[in-house]
């Protein structure tokens, strides 16, 4: 587990965890589109959907984040 000094440290730590989340997910998205390529059954829209829910879960969670520890 990670200490922190100070409430803050905590707080820059967590929404730079936030970010880089998603764009991990963004780049695997871009991965995923050129090993995938084009299919007839839909495979390739059903990865990309739920990782976009995926991102905006993650958007979600930050901004609750944010919200419970604003200053």
């Amino acid at each position: 587990m990670t200490s922190y000094e100070t409430e803050e440290d905590y707080v820059k730590d967590q929404l730079s965890s936030y970010r880089k989340a998603k764009k991990i997910l963004r780049d695997y998205k871009l991965k995923i589109t050129h090993e995938l390529l084009m299919d007839h059954r839909g495979d390739l829209d059903k990865v990309l959907e739920g990782m976009d829910e995926g991102i905006k879960y993650i958007e979600k969670q930050k901004k609750e984040f944010e919200s419970s520890h604003k200053n």
